[in-house]
This record gives C-alpha cells, structure tokens and sequence, in this order.
C-alpha cells in the first residue's frame, strides 16, 4: 500500500507561511522614520512642502472645500486634515444635492468632486459625513 499525504487546505498552507503566524510584527511609524522611511499618519514627521510649514497643506484644504462645496452646490461643508500632513483629511458636507441617494452615492458625489486631490495629493479620506439639510437639522 502506498502512503498518501493529508490534504492540507491553502488557508492552512497561508498561515503556516505567514510572517505573522510566526510571530512577526509590524515595525511601528516611528521606527521606520528612523530608518529613513517615509510614512503618514501618527507617528510621521510633518511633509516637508519646501514652502512655510502648513501653507500647502491649508492650500490644498482650501481647494478642496471649494471643489465640493461648488459641485454639490453647498456652503455647508468642512475638510479637516487630521493628521496635519496633508494626506488624511475627514471630510462633512450637507447638501441638497444628496436627495434620495444612500450613503454610497453621496460619497461618490463627493469623491467625482476631489479626484484630482485623490490621486495626487491626499492618500486617505480617513471620515465622511453626508447629509441633507433635513438630516443636518435633526
């Protein structure tokens, strides 16, 4: 009789292979600032803009806000850099224009807004709020 192999399944083969089955970390932001890595978020240095610390950064937000607020036909909206990088903003908007849409469309509304900023400058939209003014009011 010829010995046969147990099956093992790829979810098992995976973990058995993976660095964090073998008790592998995450190097911390901190840590890879160190090394000369670069990174966003907490714990990474502020993005250097060439320019007076923050003028691009507020710039950019400005710019932002404005592209939302004349597509969606609003003067109520907000753009926040969370971080104070410039790369993670959280974004609220209330407008008219997200009658009778789900959240779904109503983010996509807003991002059709700021693509540009999306692909070039901001690597995250961290929250977002939507409403309608009825919504606002409750």
């Amino acid at each position: 009789m010829v010995p046969v192999a147990p099956r093992v399944s790829r979810s098992a083969m995976a973990s058995v292979a993976s660095p964090c089955a073998l008790g592998a970390r995450q190097p911390a932001a901190r840590e890879l600032v160190a090394r000369g890595i670069p990174v966003s978020g907490p714990g990474a240095a502020p993005a250097s803009s060439g320019g007076v610390e923050g003028q691009v950064s507020a710039e950019l937000m400005a710019s932002m806000r404005n592209k939302i607020c004349e597509a969606l036909e609003t003067a109520d909206c907000a753009v926040t850099d969370v971080y104070g990088d410039g790369r993670h903003v959280s974004i609220n908007v209330t407008s008219a224009a997200f009658e009778g849409k789900n959240s779904m469309q109503r983010q996509r509304m807003v991002y059709k807004a700021i693509w540009l900023e999306l692909q070039e400058a901001v690597h995250a939209v961290d929250s977002m709020t939507t409403k309608t003014p009825a919504e606002a009011t409750q």
